[in-house]
């Protein structure tokens, strides 16, 4: 087995780990989509469908090592719009009870979580180390005397 914190690679369990959150997030969501009305189901149910789709088909390029940089952030833009698309279904009451809308959102979000730290991994950063943003604001000073007390 490679040890991914030091070759700057995600190992085949990791991204077995990460395929299968995406199945189960899948399994999950399935069910849900299709006790929608049919105006439902065409109008967000589709485009949430093909968001875990595209996460699915990109977890099994990550998976064979068929990836660059660029096929990890198209995962992690994925996540985000489909994160996006089950807030709106929740808001326009597509979604129904907030028990549904946080397990969704909580499964998703573990597996944002997940491809953050495999991309800090191909980028050879630290996984404790902050955002390069983050980074960038302390170091120049600007929005860190806001909140301090004198």
């Amino acid at each position: 087995m490679e040890d991914s914190q030091n070759t700057g690679t995600v190992t085949k369990d990791e991204s077995f780990q990460i395929l299968q959150k995406v199945e189960d997030m899948m399994n999950y969501a399935y069910p849900l989509i299709k006790k929608w009305s049919i105006a439902d189901k065409y109008a967000i149910g589709n485009d949430l469908m093909a968001c875990m789709k595209n996460m699915l088909r990109l977890s099994v390029d990550i998976r064979e090592k068929y990836y660059k940089k660029t096929t990890l952030g198209d995962f992690d833009r994925e996540n985000k719009t489909l994160q996006e698309f089950i807030k709106v279904a929740y808001d326009l009451k597509i979604l129904k009870g907030m028990s549904s809308y946080k397990e969704w959102t909580k499964r998703s979000e573990e597996i944002g979580r997940m491809i953050g730290g495999f991309i800090n991994t191909v980028n050879g950063t630290n996984s404790g180390s902050e955002n390069t943003a983050t980074q960038k604001q302390k170091s120049s000073g600007y929005g860190s005397s806001r909140y301090k007390r004198h």
